[in-house]
């Protein structure tokens, strides 16, 4: 179920399996307070899957929540299935604006406000170049005393078998996670939720990855390795072994795993080619086009004209990665006007 707010949708009720097994029979306070599960006030994310709260009152009949100070409608949280189903938690999917956010969360009884709880939380997306202040740690989702709130429904300690040689419904990361691997590219051990190739069953924090970048993809990807070691020269992110700062580890909607499509990604950081003429002048003094167009070439196979039809992303052994693996320019030039 999704809650619009006035010109735009800022925050939705996360539905579906995913919330109809979770927090049926906790034994919660009646009071409490208002208090947030994840993330936790005065840290930083880097994705906005996640908003769980703990409202500390199952008497309460509607919550608003206002992120920048952009409010939803008032979110019924008092209905027999309602309870029935979340008692007195509230989890939401936020669309957090870039930078520092002002959460706001009011609660009712009826028309009467009981509590007006604030909190501050900084977003800086996966694979966008974001300083995050000092004073904002890092998140940590599987938190020992959040964990134990959902142990009544919940396997949160399972065995390696449980996450590896299981259905996916069967899975114990599958009912909350089951998102990462609704996206139209899956990195193959998302699909098939075999989260332990990645991420450890213990440590601290729980569920973390013990490597990161290329020494965790180097692991499986041992084809890609062997092939960046024999380029002269490398991509930046790549030299630098930053995987993830491209890539999304477990999916998204573009090619590749993408962050973003590619020449959105390129240009975030090279921003000067957007606004310059790049390879060459046309007769109406317009440069170049990167993008609108079918690439003509044989390599591209009928794709869309993006960097990557001149350029390989990872390096290569011409200076500036041309696909065709030299300094050429005309021979560059000529796999799409072919003489």
């Amino acid at each position: 179920m999704r809650f619009g707010f006035p010109g735009q949708v800022r925050i939705f009720l996360a539905g579906g399996v995913v919330l109809s097994s979770l927090l049926i029979a906790l034994a919660i306070p009646a009071r409490a307070g208002v208090s947030m599960i994840y993330p936790e006030p005065g840290t930083s994310v880097g994705d906005s899957r996640h908003l769980v709260l703990k409202l500390g009152n199952t008497e309460l009949t509607s919550v608003v929540v206002a992120v920048n100070g952009v409010a939803s409608d008032p979110l019924p949280v008092g209905t027999v299935e309602y309870r029935r189903a979340f008692r007195d938690f509230l989890i939401l999917q936020p669309l957090w604006d870039k930078g520092k956010n002002h959460l706001t969360v009011d609660t009712f009884v009826g028309d009467k406000k009981q509590e007006s709880f604030t909190a501050d939380i900084y977003y800086a997306p996966k694979g966008e170049t974001l300083d995050v202040p000092k004073e904002f740690r890092p998140a940590v989702m599987h938190r020992p005393e959040a964990d134990e709130l959902c142990v009544p429904c919940h396997n949160m300690k399972p065995s390696m078998k449980q996450v590896i040689d299981v259905p996916d419904k069967d899975n114990a990361c599958y009912s909350c996670h089951k998102r990462m691997a609704n996206q139209k590219y899956v990195h193959g051990p998302v699909g098939t939720y075999s989260c332990a190739y990645c991420h450890v069953l213990q440590g601290t924090p729980l569920y973390a990855t013990p490597k990161r970048d290329t020494k965790l993809c180097y692991g499986c990807h041992q084809e890609k390795e062997k092939e960046l070691k024999g380029y002269k020269f490398l991509h930046g992110p790549v030299a630098a072994g930053m995987c993830e700062i491209c890539h999304d580890s477990h999916g998204s909607d573009y090619p590749a795993q993408l962050r973003m499509p590619i020449n959105k990604l390129c240009l975030s950081c090279h921003e000067q080619i957007a606004t310059s003429i790049h390879v060459t002048t046309l007769g109406g003094g317009e440069s170049h086009p990167l993008a609108d167009r079918t690439d003509p070439s044989d390599r591209g196979k009928g794709r869309e004209l993006s960097c990557v039809s001149c350029h390989d992303a990872h390096g290569g052994k011409a200076r500036y990665y041309f696909v065709t693996g030299n300094d050429n320019k005309m021979e560059l030039c000529q796999m799409c006007h072919k003489k």
